[in-house]
């Protein structure tokens, strides 16, 4: 073998034993990082005790309904915008935190400060997941970053 060839195959080697677990051994379609976000968003508790009225445990689609393609209900009742645009109106600004964030800040601070319950890594497979629900049901919306929710 070429000795070129063989220092090649060997950096190929060491940087693919350098990705995150989950990317080196489960290969993932979009479609399916939808599929698998949309189950997490419908049916993830994050560890959550948290329940609602009728003594089920909490999920993203308790508050965001419809999977969050309508407009979303509190539990006290306080209505705010659907999860249409969420994607593409990220990084926006956040007056509670005083700084720009991303999606995957929203959705951790959602998780954990909604669902009182553990919000998903940076980088990690569920959050690429939810990130990848939540473009997908942005299909069509104009990206407008700092935009408003609608």
């Amino acid at each position: 073998m070429n000795k070129k060839i063989a220092v090649a195959l060997t950096a190929v080697c060491a940087s693919l034993s350098a990705l995150p677990a989950h990317a080196a051994s489960h290969p993932q379609t979009f479609a399916a990082a939808v599929k698998a976000g949309e189950h997490i968003f419908m049916t993830g508790t994050f560890g959550s005790r948290e329940r609602t009225n009728n003594g089920k445990p909490m999920t993203c689609d308790t508050c965001h309904i419809d999977g969050g393609r309508t407009m979303g209900r509190l539990p006290n009742g306080k209505r705010f915008p659907s999860l249409m645009n969420a994607v593409a109106i990220f990084p926006r600004y956040n007056p509670r935190m005083h700084k720009v964030i991303t999606i995957e800040t929203q959705i951790r601070a959602c998780v954990h400060n909604g669902l009182m319950g553990r919000a998903p890594a940076y980088g990690s497979q569920t959050m690429t997941d939810l990130v990848s629900y939540l473009a997908s049901i942005a299909r069509g919306q104009r990206v407008e970053p700092n935009g408003m929710p609608h």
